[in-house]
């Protein structure tokens, strides 16, 4: 939470943290609710998510792909957040991610039965203060750790 600006106060820096803290729990809020304009709207006009190793830069080009999800059922247990104030109009975040999943799971049935974490992720985010709201600036993750008999996806990639 310390700033590279000596140039913000401390009660800065905390609100800074709070509302930066708030908006990566909504992100994942909305990504388990499948509430997928709201979760769009997080970030900013040019703002960038590189999910799956694709960049979708805008919040259209984000809705539209996140929309292709379906009936999975997703729960992201976000922990180890992290942020780094830059100034009053940038921070950097770190947090990982434990993400459960069931595909093609029909509310209808009731609670999923509980599964073994797909994997577990590191998110890096640049966040900016656009309009006097604070948005997703760019959006990355890392695989840590994944279930291999289940997903792939992530065999390419090197953790930093």
């Amino acid at each position: 939470m310390t700033p590279t600006s000596d140039a913000l106060t401390p009660e800065e820096c905390r609100a800074i943290n709070v509302d930066c803290t708030h908006l990566i729990h909504s992100f994942y809020r909305c990504l388990d609710e499948h509430r997928y304009d709201e979760l769009a709207s997080l970030f900013a006009e040019n703002g960038t998510w590189v999910r799956l190793g694709t960049e979708l830069v805008g919040p259209e080009a984000i809705r539209n792909v996140v929309g292709e999800r379906g009936s999975w059922l997703t729960a992201h247990v976000v922990t180890n957040v992290l942020i780094d104030v830059i100034d009053t109009q940038r921070a950097e975040s770190t947090q990982y991610v434990t993400l459960y999943r069931h595909e093609d799971w029909d509310p209808a049935d009731g609670p999923a039965p509980v599964v073994l974490p797909l994997g577990i992720l590191r998110h890096r985010d640049t966040l900016v203060l656009e309009a006097g709201i604070w948005k997703f600036g760019r959006k990355t993750s890392r695989a840590v750790m994944v279930d291999r008999s289940r997903v792939t996806h992530y065999d390419n990639e090197r953790s930093p």
